[in-house]
């Protein structure tokens, strides 16, 4: 289960998004009953549904 502050790994494209795949980012919030996801890196956080990414272990 996805916890904020852990990483994760986009595996798919997102639209509309300008983000890596396969690109690590960490969880900013969780929204929705975990439907989505705030991701951030260094440039923003950006919103993108949860089945976009898996966790980096």
């Amino acid at each position: 289960m996805l916890e904020i502050g852990d990483t994760v790994e986009l595996i798919e494209k997102v639209e509309g998004l300008q983000l890596e795949v396969y690109g690590q980012y960490i969880v900013f919030d969780i929204v929705y009953d975990g439907r989505f996801l705030y991701l951030q890196d260094n440039f923003g956080v950006y919103k993108v549904p949860s089945n976009a990414v898996q966790i980096v272990m």
